[in-house]
């Protein structure tokens, strides 16, 4: 539930995606001129997938006190007042595809609950990164843009380096011992959240790519539409009608008074204002200006970072299999925003050339 919406970078159709210069507001702030250079939104973009990797921690300990849809419903109520101020800035053209991006935001958010319900995490943080290839079908398919092996290799090449990395990363020589590789119900829940989450970056970056200063209000939107969709999710999960002191040890605002509950509301603070609304805000500004698929390439790297804040902070080593997954996604990050079609022409000239 708590690994976040990784995003997806094609290097070939780079320049139709970003905004061009004289579309963005002239600004002399240190923030814009970072993110008008070719690095900058990149870079941002790794910090966040690092933010992004804090959410496993605190998502777990959430876990062991709260039910799913409670401890999701406390984040995203509390990123949502927060942000709360913005929602009427939004443009109106703008309304409708920022809440339906809102929609399969939270349905990425709540498939990716219930799939870790049925299936271990390390299965469905893999089946997750499926988003680096569910981007670039959502080019080709919406946006037309020629997206197979001649066209767009560089792309392909980091979806497999990407995802091969995150297999080593999170399938560990246990989980391939005990694990059941028959399709289950969790594997198309896990599947889904894929889908959610590639689907709502993939129109959001399209979004602001014509509008980039109305990051802060979709952000704001989008966030709002998630912390509704997940109070109906919390209403449908009973908990609400089972546990008679509810309001004060399962949900905000009696939550973050109550003592016994001191770390939980911390986690809730730290996911909802930190991690949730500052880091996604952040995130959609670095989006108006870089390709969806290299986006969710880059913020693949998440598993990498949660292996080194695991090393850091909790003392885990880490494995020969750590530093090949760290590795695998790093080169994938460098393929898809180094490399270009001409770089792979040598493959097909060979074919002609038979």
């Amino acid at each position: 539930m708590f690994q976040t919406r990784q995003i997806q970078i094609s290097s070939s159709t780079l320049k139709n995606r970003e905004t061009p210069k004289d579309e963005i507001h002239h600004d002399n702030s240190l923030w814009e001129t970072i993110l008008s250079t070719y690095l900058g939104p990149r870079i941002i973009l790794a910090l966040l997938a690092a933010s992004y990797a804090t959410n496993f921690p605190l998502g777990s300990i959430m876990n062991e006190q709260l039910p799913a849809s409670a401890a999701t419903t406390g984040r995203m109520v509390l990123a949502a007042l927060a942000l709360s101020p913005f929602v009427p800035r939004l443009t109106p053209a703008l309304r409708i595809p920022a809440i339906l991006c809102g929609c399969f935001t939270a349905a990425g958010y709540i498939t990716q609950s219930l799939a870790l319900v049925e299936i271990d995490p390390a299965r469905v943080s893999f089946l997750g990164s499926a988003t680096v290839l569910w981007c670039p079908l959502l080019e080709l398919w919406i946006d037309k843009k020629p997206m197979g092996l001649k066209e767009s290799p560089q792309t392909w090449l980091a979806a497999i380096l990407c995802m091969t990395g995150v297999a080593s990363l999170e399938l560990t020589a246990d989980t391939w011992q005990n694990a059941s590789f028959s399709i289950t119900a969790g594997d198309v829940l896990a599947l889904s959240q894929a889908v959610g989450f590639g689907t709502g970056v993939f129109w959001t970056s399209r979004m602001l790519a014509k509008e980039p200063d109305q990051a802060l209000p979709v952000t704001a939107t989008l966030v709002a539409t998630t912390s509704f969709v997940s109070m109906l999710w919390s209403l449908t999960d009973g908990w609400m009608f089972t546990n008679p002191d509810w309001q004060n040890t399962l949900a905000l605002p009696g939550l973050l008074s109550n003592p016994d509950m001191a770390l939980v509301a911390g986690a809730i603070v730290w996911t909802g204002l930190i991690s949730t609304s500052l880091t996604f805000w952040v995130e959609l500004m670095a989006l108006g200006r870089i390709n969806p698929s290299e986006a969710s390439v880059i913020l693949a790297s998440e598993p990498l970072w949660a292996a080194l804040f695991a090393a850091v902070f909790l003392g885990q080593s880490l494995s020969p299999s750590d530093a090949l997954g760290g590795a695998l996604i790093v080169s994938a990050c460098l393929a898809n925003a180094l490399l270009g079609p001409e770089r792979f022409a040598w493959m097909w000239s060979k074919e002609k050339s038979r």
